[in-house]
């Protein structure tokens, strides 16, 4: 007995634990490296293997993260919050206003919740959260206008409640660090630990809008907190990325054209390249004519969307992590990822790069016994999630939510495995897809 103690003791003791701040190296002194980085073999070189080994992994990834690219999350044990409701005149939905204290700093921000007329599960609603550009709130009066956003009516229509999430409150789409976020938690210039960017900042919103159902608000709109599914385009589907991320009660995640910085592998490029898009009815030779978003975009102009440390990382070649395991991070059980974009409008996301991220995460989700859960969607054209995707990404959850027969809903839900490249492209994809394209 005492032997098999002392051996669990060892093994144990050998066992890879979460990265130690102090022993990462400074961006500025991160070498170069080839190849892409290995998600299923910790930093010591020990590979992954069983679910236990990937927690461990996990927290290894969450450090880089928050260390080298978006951000350390505050510490939400300092926090209280409390929220109101009320019925929001012009658009007939509820207004539900978040309030956040830290210490003696307090901050607010609103949400705009559309529920369905249709009877609720048991549990309640699930709802949809929509990352939603700044236009559709007047900001004179403070009022929302007279529109919800297209698919969280569409998600009310489904028996989903829509939230509207209004970014721009929890902090400004630019360098002034501004909102309710920096209110309580101020942008330090001396402190790398609290330079924290503003797709962390968002996705701490995303929590609290969770937090606010957890604390009663689900109680009193008829919603289930538990059933959350977070959207947005563009940077705001970088931004849904990072939350998937950083909370794992978020359900389902829908990152959507969010090229680098969200879904797209930084160390490949699709500019030049010829593809066969008669799949979704397009050219059998289109060109993708664009560049791919530069690396030194995101570190100038478009450098508050990330943590300090990430303007002196020395180039793609030396980041320590790609997003391919930026999309194994939302991997559980009980999750999913749903990536939607476009091809024919997205030359600068490099759709390819986000369909590598896409199968080159999916080792995870095999691991945790759900293959299914990972899932990527492509349109032919169109910066956004369509009507069509909507359609697609609610029968989805009917199906693996609720337990619909996938025969019951008009989707083909098989058409979510990156088909355009995984089945008519194989042969121009980057050497990168060479391990996963025989499985």
């Amino acid at each position: 007995m005492l032997k098999w103690s002392l051996l669990l003791l060892l093994i144990f003791s050998l066992a890879p634990a979460a990265l130690d701040e102090e022993a990462l190296t400074p961006p500025r002194e991160l070498p170069e490296t080839e190849g892409f980085p290995e998600l299923m073999r910790f930093q010591n070189g020990d590979p992954v293997i069983t679910p236990e080994d990937w927690a461990r992994r996990r927290e290894e990834l969450m450090e880089l993260y928050a260390y080298y690219m978006y951000g350390y999350m505050p510490d939400k044990a300092q926090e209280t919050l409390t929220y109101a409701i009320e019925d929001e005149p012009v658009t007939g939905s509820k207004l539900l206003t978040i309030s956040v204290a830290v210490g003696d700093k307090s901050a607010t921000f609103s949400v705009l919740v559309t529920l369905p007329d249709t009877p609720a599960p048991e549990a309640g609603y699930p709802f949809y959260v929509e990352y939603t550009p700044w236009h559709y709130q007047n900001w004179f009066t403070k009022e929302w206008v007279t529109e919800v956003s297209y698919n969280c009516a569409y998600a009310a229509s489904r028996g989903y409640a829509g939230i509207n999430y209004d970014t721009a409150q929890v902090a400004k789409d630019n360098a002034t660090y501004f909102g309710a976020f920096y209110k309580l938690y101020p942008y330090n210039k001396v402190k790398h630990e609290e330079q924290r960017g503003t797709l962390l900042a968002w996705a701490w919103g995303v929590s609290k809008i969770i937090d606010a159902m957890e604390a009663g608000a689900g109680a009193e709109l008829n919603i289930d907190p538990a059933m959350s599914l977070v959207g947005g385009v563009s940077r705001f589907g970088k931004g849904a990325a990072v939350a998937g991320a950083y909370d794992q009660r978020i359900r389902v995640v829908i990152p959507s054209c969010s090229g680098a910085g969200g879904v797209a592998v930084y160390r490949t490029t699709n500019s030049g390249k010829t593809y066969d898009l008669t799949s979704l009815g397009g050219s059998a030779a289109w060109v993708n004519e664009s560049r791919n978003e530069p690396f030194g975009n995101l570190q100038g102009g478009e450098g508050y969307w990330f943590c300090g440390n990430f303007a002196h990382i020395p180039s793609v070649k030396a980041l320590p992590v790609d997003q391919h395991m930026l999309c194994a991070l939302a991997a559980a059980p009980d999750r999913h990822m749903i990536i939607v974009t476009g091809i024919e409008s997205e030359g600068w996301n490099n759709t390819e790069g986000q369909c590598l991220a896409y199968i080159a995460s999916q080792p995870v989700w095999d691991l945790l016994g759900c293959p299914d859960q990972n899932n990527m969607l492509i349109h032919l054209n169109g910066h956004a999630i369509l009507p069509e995707d909507m359609q697609y990404i609610l029968d989805y959850c009917d199906v693996h939510l609720y337990g619909k027969d996938p025969g019951d809903v008009p989707s083909d839900l098989t058409q979510m495995k990156g088909n355009l490249f995984l089945e008519h492209n194989r042969d121009v994809l980057h050497e990168y897809f060479a391990p996963y394209l025989d499985k």
